[in-house]
């Protein structure tokens, strides 16, 4: 564990130093330290010295804790110094380092099991902490390259300082430095300014109503790594700093510039929800700030400023590298139009009819009640609407701003959701497009927002009420509701049941791994044998057996035996594997393996499952282990 601590310290270095400089709350200043750390990894990556980076920050984060102790000890009276300790020792502080606890104890050990992950949201952060590049350099193995990488580059760093403390990489912890993240995201909306432990007793337990948010729509979001559920947990915080932060000074103005940066370079669709925060942000700046003066009203550009140049510069990356960009295709505009005229081709109609049909039959639920995705997005609209007018009557915001907290987050919900017929029928292959392949998980990254976002205006709705008793109570009855509607995904993760079966899930598998990279080269050409029905043993294999290269056996002979006779022989096989690789490894042994080709053995008696062997001149398998 001294891993994680190390990591907590390092990234709330700023954070501190915040609290006795700048008279700022640890929940205020957090999300300003992590996603600044973010943005300063991605700038060493861009120039190919990652690993720099990482030193840098730590380095950085060491003097910042020196200067602190210094600044207290140079200017800091007694009084002064009690007063500013209470910004480090408060609600949201105790709730971080709580949180902090929790989310170490029920992650540890997990091991990814989802193919996606292997593919990319794991695979990334091993290759990164390998190589120290962005998987965009040639020779990377990554998947899917073109993916930005700012999750990955948050956990990089705790994979490197673990690396430093134990010399290994540990898989679970990508999963702690995920969800840490996503809770240091929201952790500002945590603050109470006023006194009266009521308050700050409401506020604390309506506030974890958002750490259950997710699970609404992304049932797996605390045993997976996907990004999406993280994109929702953004766009939500987004859109709420906009419409609930009273004190709009230079913090709050950086927490909105790097969290557009931040979101672009999540995953590409986060251009889209920055736009939509940027918006607001703008409209709430230009609306409130009275002042003649052209290069203050400039300042409402600056998080779109820095969406554009975080936006441009990871596709500057992508060119020099010679990367090419997956789901990148132009939207068929006419052909959507056309579609929905009724005139649209056969592969067109089908999707639009499957699509319509997705939007008023798919339903999320809570506890009894079903709400489909059309009812979702229209209860939304009018919470937004009623909320935003409460604000506007207590005077807490404009005109202006009442108008565009209700109309632009339901937009950016509504046209994401009504633009997904668009993207299946132009970037995805018609078996995809038609069976809506990944929708509810599409859908889920706006509706994540926007309840997100409702639940703050809610939180802060809630903590209005005059009567002490009524807000507690009010308070208390809704997180028990939400809390005994996932009790059964929240009991398995607080009782390590997902991790107990991530754990078998991968027993076999890593049985072999350990095999291999205890006993091959890291240049060693392998040929993997084993059943398709068997776990995807060939995709994790590939990434927590880095860097070798495998090959699965259906290239050159299948699972079962060809009836037709124009497999390989024995001896065209032998002359294959002296030729081509270096070691067999073997998973499970299928019907034609145990039928056709014990010959290549050297000892056929030694045919074991989850088995390595090394291919010798004769292009016999010898076993090592």
């Amino acid at each position: 564990m001294l891993s994680i601590l190390l990591f907590i310290l390092i990234i709330s270095a700023f954070a501190v130093f915040a609290c006795f400089r700048f008279d700022k709350a640890f929940e205020e200043a957090l999300p300003i330290s992590c996603m600044g750390i973010i943005l300063i990894l991605f700038l060493f990556g861009m120039i190919n010295i990652l690993q720099v980076g990482a030193f840098v920050i730590c380095a950085a984060a060491f003097f910042i804790y020196v200067y602190t102790f210094y600044y207290i000890y140079k200017n800091g009276k007694a009084d002064l110094v009690k007063q500013r300790l209470f910004n480090l020792i408060t609600p949201g502080s105790v709730v971080f380092i709580v949180l902090a606890g929790l989310l170490s104890y029920c992650n540890k050990d997990r091991l990814a099991m989802t193919t996606d992950e292997f593919s990319h949201w794991l695979d990334t952060v091993v290759i990164m902490a390998r190589i120290d590049r962005f998987g965009t350099v040639p020779n990377s193995t990554a998947v899917f390259p073109s993916y930005p990488p700012a999750m990955s580059l948050f956990q990089y760093l705790l994979e490197k300082v673990n690396m430093v403390c134990t010399g290994d990489f540990s898989e679970w912890k990508c999963y702690f430095a995920y969800q840490l993240l996503a809770v240091i995201i929201m952790l500002p909306f945590i603050r109470v300014v006023e006194k009266g432990l009521a308050k700050k007793f409401a506020g604390t337990i309506v506030w974890l109503i958002a750490l259950v948010a997710p699970l609404y729509f992304f049932k797996d979001s605390y045993a997976s790594l996907y990004i999406d559920p993280f994109l929702g947990v953004m766009g939500g915080s987004g859109f709420a700093a906009v419409a609930l932060t009273k004190n709009k000074d230079r913090f709050y103005h950086t927490y909105m510039a790097l969290l557009c940066g931040t979101l672009v370079l999540a995953k590409d669709v986060g251009l889209y929800l920055a736009m939509f925060i940027g918006l607001f942000y703008c409209i709430d700046y230009l609306s409130s700030t009275k002042t003649d003066n052209k290069i203050k009203k400039l300042n409402a550009l600056i998080p779109l400023e820095v969406m554009l140049v975080a936006k441009l510069l990871w596709k500057l990356e992508l060119s020099v590298s010679h990367t090419e960009q997956k789901f990148s295709a132009p939207f068929d505009v006419a052909g959507t139009i056309a579609t929905i005229k009724g005139q649209g081709t056969p592969f067109y109609t089908v999707v639009y009819d499957n699509f319509r049909a997705a939007i008023t039959y798919r339903y999320i639920y809570y506890e009894r009640l079903g709400f489909n995705y059309a009812a979702i997005m229209a209860l939304m609209a009018i919470a937004f609407i009623l909320f935003s007018k409460r604000l506007y009557r207590l005077g807490r915001i404009g005109k202006t701003t009442a108008i565009s907290g209700a109309v632009i987050p339901s937009a950016a919900v509504i046209f994401y959701i009504l633009s997904l017929f668009p993207l299946y029928i132009s970037r995805f292959s018609e078996y995809e497009a038609e069976n809506l392949a990944s929708f509810d998980r599409y859908c889920g990254i706006v509706l994540l927002t926007g309840l997100i976002y409702a639940v703050f205006l809610l939180r802060d709705a809630i903590l209005d009420r005059a009567n002490k008793v009524v807000m507690v109570l009010i308070a208390v009855l809704i997180v028990v509701s939400v809390r005994h509607s996932q009790y059964d995904t929240l009991y398995s993760f607080a009782e390590r049941k997902s991790v107990e079966a991530s754990l078998e899930y991968r027993q076999n598998i890593n049985i072999l791994a350990d095999k291999i990279n205890s006993n091959t080269e890291e240049d060693a050409s392998i040929l993997l044998v084993g059943g398709d029905k068997d776990a995807p043993f060939h995709p994790i294999l590939e990434t927590i057996a880095k860097p070798r290269h495998f090959v699965f056996s259906d290239k050159h002979f299948g699972e079962t035996i060809d009836e037709s006779g124009s497999g390989l022989s024995t001896e065209e096989l032998q002359s294959l594997l002296a030729s081509t690789y270096d070691y067999v490894a073997v998973y499970s042994i299928t019907e034609n393996l145990g039928e056709n080709y014990l010959g290549i053995f050297e000892n056929p008696n030694e045919v074991n499952a989850l088995s390595l062997y090394r291919v010798n001149d004769e292009g016999k398998l010898v076993l090592v282990l």
